[in-house]
């Protein structure tokens, strides 16, 4: 707690203003911002993947800051908040964060003010509609009217870098609920549903006109691909992520399979 308040002090003194650059880098803290180079490919970036974690304990408790004092959340439930959100960049760029991990400007992290750490929220950009997931093992922002710090790699997605801040939506993930069809937004891959991977073509076959069969799939085909050495039986392409899942349920219950979302071009 003692190191939280101390970078917490150095936080709101040093990124009282915001400085937009004449070089079109965007608006930032003052002393803050990009790096002059950017050795790293920011279009490979991928989303974070949610999976379960246990929180951390040295940011569980409740803690002041200038008089305002914050209660974690130390459960996943479902959580939705709306407000802006702005983001970090190379002066904090390998600083440890509130639960001791380093900070690295370009992985898909943020800060929150109460939400378990680590956890996972979808960020929303309101104006464009662009969205990333993120993990968030960092306290902040402690400014006014900021809900979430992103990330130099977050907000570039978000489309957020030359504004400096954006309304967003904040939601809470529960990785055990989590489907792989969010995964990545931007990927140019398709989701299809694989119901079963054989490395005899012959039973990989009679599982796909058993598939063929089921009137659930009218909308759909089924088709069987080899993929290294064996034979995956696919249905989709599925771009709906609300009929996927509803789909991916049915099979399940109704017709005792195993089912995985999976990405192909």
């Amino acid at each position: 707690m003692k190191f939280l308040l101390v970078f917490i002090f150095v936080l709101l003194n040093s990124c009282s203003t915001v400085k937009t650059s004449s070089d079109n880098k965007g608006a930032y803290y003052q002393d803050d911002g990009p790096h002059e180079v950017i050795d790293v490919k920011l279009e490979n970036i991928k989303n974070a993947i949610p999976k379960v974690e246990a929180i951390n304990k040295n940011t569980k408790k409740p803690y002041k800051v200038f008089g305002q004092k914050y209660i974690p959340m130390t459960k996943i439930v479902p959580f939705k908040e709306k407000g802006y959100a702005s983001w970090y960049g190379k002066k904090y760029h390998g600083n440890k964060t509130s639960t001791g991990e380093i900070y690295d400007m370009y992985a898909m992290t943020g800060a929150h003010k109460i939400l378990p750490l680590p956890s996972y929220v979808k960020v929303t950009n309101l104006k464009n509609k662009k969205w990333v997931i993120i993990r968030l093992n960092d306290r902040g922002p402690f400014l006014k009217d900021r809900i979430i710090d992103l990330s130099y790699a977050a907000a570039h997605k978000l489309d957020i870098i030359e504004k400096g801040s954006e309304l967003v939506e904040v939601e809470l993930i529960n990785p055990k609920e989590y489907e792989e069809a969010v995964v990545d937004n931007q990927s140019n891959d398709e989701n299809y549903l694989q119901v079963g991977a054989f490395k005899d073509f012959i039973n990989s076959q009679t599982l796909l006109d058993k598939i063929n069969n089921l009137k659930i799939l009218d909308d759909y085909e089924a088709k069987n691909i080899q993929i290294n050495n064996l034979f995956h039986i696919l249905i989709g392409p599925i771009k709906n992520s609300g009929e996927l899942n509803k789909i991916k349920e049915n099979l399940e219950s109704e017709y005792n399979l195993t089912v995985y979302v999976k990405k192909y071009h």
